[in-house]
């Protein structure tokens, strides 16, 4: 009940945020800075910098607010979604940055193509509940998407530590969503 509440509280505050009413925002960040932070935080793997990308968030959010749709999802995962490419933009940036090779470059392109698949699913994950019933499916896809989702890995990365084949990481990640859709959607 009370994720339901807290669902419904900042989604009326994304409405009004859409409305340009600011006068909400206090509340709206109190209500999911928390979160939203431990994400990026789990991404970025430095405060200072979790805390800049915190910041970029919110001014996306305020930007982008009417784009927010109780018909197609709720808010919290649509924040939390925001918030996991909004990390891993600043995790790419620097990682371009720090490569004269282009070889993270490339890898970022090819695996934008599979954010994609992310943005179908994102309006419809609920966290705490999506990766239960995950865990409850397959551990091996649960590890895999874990490690996307709340680390921030790519898939090359997730290949490389688990010591896996990028085509299974990539079988093991799409099948856990698939999964995951269908149990959502019922």
């Amino acid at each position: 009940m009370a994720e339901n509440t807290s669902e419904s509280l900042v989604a009326g505050h994304l409405e009004r945020i859409a409305r340009r009413d600011l006068s909400v925002f206090p509340q709206f960040y109190e209500a999911t800075s928390g979160k939203l932070y431990a994400i990026i935080l789990g991404i970025v793997k430095n405060r200072e910098a979790a805390e800049d990308v915190l910041q970029e968030l919110y001014i996306k959010v305020l930007n982008r607010a009417e784009g927010f749709d109780r018909e197609r999802g709720k808010a919290i995962p649509w924040l939390m979604m925001m918030a996991r490419h909004t990390a891993i933009d600043r995790v790419r940036a620097r990682g371009r940055r720090d490569n004269l090779d282009g070889e993270k470059y490339l890898i970022a392109i090819e695996e934008d193509e599979d954010d994609l698949l992310d943005d179908a699913v994102a309006t419809q994950v609920e966290g705490e509940r999506a990766m239960e019933e995950v865990g409850q499916y397959d551990s091996a896809c649960t590890q895999c998407i874990r490690a996307a989702f709340y680390e921030g890995l790519t898939y090359s990365e997730i290949a490389k530590r688990e010591n896996l084949p990028l085509g299974t990481v990539k079988s093991r990640i799409r099948r856990g969503i698939r999964h995951l859709k269908s149990k959502m959607q019922s």
